[in-house]
């Protein structure tokens, strides 16, 4: 859902990522610098530091935003890239679960969580192999992040893991149906 308004994020960033760009900062260090706050935020969240590991959660995914705006705005755009930004953030997805593990939320229902945005992502990149595009749905890791911030930052870790783990499942199998039908609209 979130994606729709891509276009729109990168408008807003393209004068953070000019400025980064001048200064010499790639596409490709905004995400090795996403991955280490992603990792602060989880031993953040391990200690029991939520608020702070929200912040930090934030930072991550401003520097995963960035590093799409950079490359787009100053034409570094690669597919080793694109392919190190979506490895780094199913790092951070499952440091995060895990993390929140570990600080309390019951493991089946981050079990759920975890195996659901991972699932997400899954489906889209094996759909991409047979369509030309499978962004549907309406738990894209935009989404979940914003679920689990929102969740931090209230006090309801649980409940938006719990979201997250229901919404991830739908847009997995949302995925799965929307290719099949696509394929079989392109063998007509």
């Amino acid at each position: 859902m979130l994606s729709k308004i891509k276009p729109l994020t990168t408008e807003l960033a393209k004068p953070v990522a000019t400025l980064l760009g001048r200064a010499g900062v790639k596409p490709n260090h905004l995400t090795a610098l996403g991955l280490i706050f992603g990792f602060a935020a989880a031993y953040y969240i391990v200690q029991g530091r939520i608020f702070f590991a929200a912040i930090l959660v934030m930072i991550s995914s401003i520097c995963d935003l960035l590093d799409g705006a950079l490359a787009r705005t100053a034409g570094m755009k690669t597919d080793f890239g694109a392919y190190l930004d979506s490895v780094t953030d199913r790092y951070v997805d499952v440091l995060l679960f895990i993390s929140l593990g570990i600080y309390g939320v019951d493991w089946v229902v981050i079990a759920a969580a975890l195996s659901g945005a991972l699932l997400v992502s899954y489906t889209r990149a094996r759909a991409e192999n047979v369509i030309p595009k499978c962004d549907v749905g309406i738990a894209e890791r935009s989404e979940r992040l914003l679920i689990l911030l929102i969740g931090m930052l209230t006090g309801y870790i649980y409940e938006a893991v719990l979201v997250i783990a229901v919404l991830s499942h739908i847009t997995a199998v949302h995925r799965v149906g929307y290719t099949y039908f696509k394929m079989r609209e392109e063998k007509s």
